[in-house]
């Protein structure tokens, strides 16, 4: 071609391209002009991702399981798990990627046909196409029978009605992933696409690990990242919904749980909890799952009323506000001189406590014990002795205890029992061993005082009983007691078993705290402040008083309340009966 030929073979696609150009611009424009909508509220139409956390960067739940995914598994003999997968070589973006497990080590035989997967339900415009993409790999024990003949496989299914029984898809598809490799020297993360047409406005994708054969003691683990459904994103034509769930009896001294749950029609983006306009915690979604539960952590640090708010976000930009007010407890001690620093009465029994024990040939006693070793706090504990020494022979099942009735709780409320303490016995003691000396605590939950109606004994796992002088550490006990009524009984209890004698069993007891809710019973403090008078007064501890509850009815601070009484050692521990000085309002 000469080069005059070529010049105007040039001008003229030269020409054609301006043509064409010029008319692509023109149909653009003309469609911007009077098309419609390319997307709605930042959603309609589009290439829009509609997998929830399909990278499994946005957090997993305690089951280990992805959140904004459920896991399903057909039972069986194996063992199932789901986890948090963070090994780099398992990983196809990011750091994470779902592990799931079937596990038959130690299991010569299973049943065949074993499945576990993953699955997530999502909002699509019915007859539009979906590219469905996820990448991942299996892995297995070196040496496992079931990696040959193919005996572990991958497949995918798809309920077309947004559906979650993942029994109910015959449509299951084998992803043609036949490599399984080394459990610790993986290869490359495969991958797999396909696309899907929605049939209705929710479809649901099952990804599951299948083993084959019924062969055991081996270990299948399907690790899937990048999972992905594009295409157009349906119109979202409301606001979210949100309910919320208060723990009951909330106060300052514990951990309450508030459960959140969110749905929408295309999917909840954000989730938050308020207290009274603080922020306690939230759940983002770069896409949004159908719904969402969480549970928060809230730890109130001041009683009284407070506002609860939940806010619901969906990727349009709505939210929906809901509000709860609560009452929120005092937290205190309802155990009188449970450190028994408060002192002892002539019966060697702690001041606040009762005495009791079951006869018989043994001597029992009761004493101030205030040797540092056997004191878990402060300078006392209390000692309770069942002495046999001199006596070859005593009757079995010998018991020696003390109890205190509490009063003011709330029926259904939760109340933290804890205490300390140990076992000692005389070295050449052979009771010392097997179980023959044991610790057992007790509950009326009417308030009664016979020990012998208490039919709950529950023993606690103090299984060491030290030499007499040569005792090791207080041991501590911890449970949690839901009130019947407004009062309850606790009784502690040391057991002898077997009727050998000469020994001597001593149980030490210390830091024994009963601490929970205590309603708030607001008062009129002018007239409470009235009863006493402008210059103060004396007032005697009532059944269900506290430092704080007693500061609130005469209209004082909490501070000038323990200020004046510096007899009270520890404001959670006040008694019936006892006097406290109120200063003037």
């Amino acid at each position: 071609m000469t080069s005059q030929k070529w010049y105007q073979t040039f001008r003229l696609c030269l020409h054609d391209w301006r043509i064409v150009t010029v008319a692509t611009i023109i149909a653009i424009a003309v469609a911007v002009v009077v098309g419609p909508p390319i997307f709605s509220g930042g959603l309609q139409g589009g290439n829009e991702e509609r997998i929830s956390n399909g990278s499994f960067e946005e957090g997993f739940g305690p089951d280990g399981v992805g959140l904004g995914w459920s896991r399903f598994d057909n039972d069986g003999t194996p063992n199932y798990h789901w986890y948090d997968e963070a090994w780099e070589p398992v990983v196809w973006d990011g750091q994470h990627s779902q592990g799931i497990e079937i596990d038959t080590k130690g299991k010569p035989d299973v049943e065949p046909d074993r499945y576990a997967g993953i699955y997530q339900t999502v909002a699509v415009q019915p007859g539009s196409t979906y590219q469905f993409t996820f990448y991942g790999m299996m892995r297995a024990l070196e040496g496992d029978p079931g990696v040959e003949s193919y005996g572990y496989r991958v497949q995918y299914g798809v309920d077309y009605n947004g559906g979650t029984d993942w029994k109910a898809v015959t449509n299951w598809i084998e992803v043609p992933w036949d490599a399984v490799y080394p459990r610790t020297n993986p290869g490359d993360m495969l991958s797999y696409s396909t696309q899907i047409t929605a049939q209705t406005g929710r479809l649901t994708i099952f990804i599951r690990a299948w083993k084959k054969w019924p062969s055991g003691n081996g270990e299948l683990i399907l690790n899937l990242d990048g999972i992905s459904l594009k295409g157009p994103a349906p119109q979202d034509v409301g606001s979210p919904s949100v309910e919320m769930d208060v723990s009951p009896y909330p106060m300052i001294c514990k951990a309450a749980t508030v459960c959140l749950k969110a749905s929408d029609d295309v999917g909840v983006t954000a989730l938050e909890l308020f207290d009274d306009g603080t922020l306690i915690g939230s759940v983002v979604h770069a896409i949004g799952p159908l719904s969402v539960e969480k549970c928060f952590t809230w730890t109130p640090t001041t009683p009284g009323v407070h506002t609860l708010q939940a806010v619901a976000h969906d990727a349009e930009g709505n939210q929906t506000v809901v509000t709860q007010t609560t009452t929120v407890g005092d937290c205190v001690e309802r155990i009188y001189n449970g450190s028994f620093e408060e002192g002892f009465g002539p019966n060697g029994v702690a001041l606040g406590w009762t005495r009791f024990d079951n006869g018989g040939k043994p001597k029992y006693l009761w004493y101030d014990d205030a040797w540092a070793p056997v004191v878990w706090d402060g300078q006392h504990s209390q000692g309770i002795e069942v002495d046999t020494k001199g006596k070859p022979d005593v009757e079995p099942d010998r018991y020696a205890g003390i109890y205190q009735t509490v009063a003011g709780l709330t029926p259904g409320a939760t109340y933290q029992l804890y205490f300390h303490g140990m076992l000692r016995a005389l070295e050449s003691d052979p009771d010392r061993y097997n179980w023959s000396y044991v610790v057992q605590y007790g509950i009326d939950y009417t308030g009664g005082t016979d020990w012998k109606a208490v039919t709950d004994w529950v023993v606690v796992p103090w299984g060491e009983v030290y030499p007499r002088t040569s005792p090791g550490d207080m041991m501590s006990y911890h449970t949690s007691i839901i009130a019947q009524s407004e009062q309850l009984t606790l009784f502690i209890r040391v057991w002898k078993k077997w009727p050998s004698g000469n020994g001597e069993l001593i149980l030490n007891l210390d830091g024994i705290s009963l601490k929970g809710y205590a309603a708030l019973t607001e008062g009129d403090p002018s007239a409470a402040a009235a009863a006493v008078g402008a210059e103060g007064g004396i007032y005697t501890v009532q059944p269900g008083d506290y430092m704080a509850k007693i500061a609130r009815q005469f209209g004082v601070s909490l501070e000038d309340l323990i200020k004046a009484n510096p007899q009270v050692t520890d404001p959670d521990l006040i008694y019936v009966g006892q006097q406290l000085k109120i200063p003037a309002p």
